[in-house]
């Protein structure tokens, strides 16, 4: 009996863990990360690194603004996404019904119920932390599993986005804020009057 107990009592800590993580993401309306971004492809050996901040709203709405390599502003009223260079003077345009993905939805966006999209599968621990792993309920195009690790009281802390062709994607949030009021321009974006733009819906 004492060895059933302790048998099971990893897998309810374990339970409670990945509750407390889907509790944490249901209280978030609004978040705000600064993040690094370091993504490998199966056909070269460098990666690529990328920072900048992060900030999104139940309902669909983003803003994501890369410093490095170069600066680049991605935007979403919830309708439309708008992404920007301003090094090249150009953006582009496109319908976000066009661009969306339930993987993203519930993980960065915090816009659907981590348990509506994933089946918690298993956890493993890779560098000292324990990640959650992951796998989408529905067959996702391109997604194959997604490992998040987060700090105890159940905020994200680094995720890491494996893709059905190799690519490997991971995200550590170093700042995290939320609930926050966002301004009311956060989820707009004014281009300049040269910029030149393209619709692609």
């Amino acid at each position: 009996m004492i060895l059933f107990v302790l048998l099971l009592f990893p897998l309810f800590v374990f339970a409670q863990s990945f509750e407390q993580l889907e509790k944490r993401l249901a209280q978030i309306n609004t978040i705000k990360v600064s993040f690094v971004q370091r993504t490998k492809y199966t056909w070269r050996t460098k990666e690529d690194v990328a920072k900048g901040f992060f900030y999104a709203q139940k309902g669909g709405k983003f803003r994501i603004e890369y410093e490095q390599p170069e600066k680049m502003i991605i935007v979403s009223d919830g309708r439309e996404v708008v992404l920007y260079y301003p090094a090249q003077g150009n953006a582009l345009i496109d319908s976000m019904e066009k661009n969306q993905s339930p993987v993203v939805e519930s993980l960065l966006l915090v816009s659907k119920p981590l348990g509506e999209v994933f089946d918690l599968v298993g956890e493993i621990e890779r560098d000292g932390k324990n990640f959650f792993v992951l796998k989408p309920k529905v067959n996702d195009e391109f997604f194959h599993r997604v490992l998040v690790h987060a700090d105890r009281d159940g905020t994200p802390r680094l995720v890491r986005i494996e893709e059905k062709d190799g690519t490997i994607t991971e995200i550590e949030f170093l700042e995290v804020r939320t609930n926050f009021s966002p301004s009311q321009g956060l989820f707009k974006l004014q281009l300049p009057s040269n910029v030149k733009v393209k619709r692609v819906y």
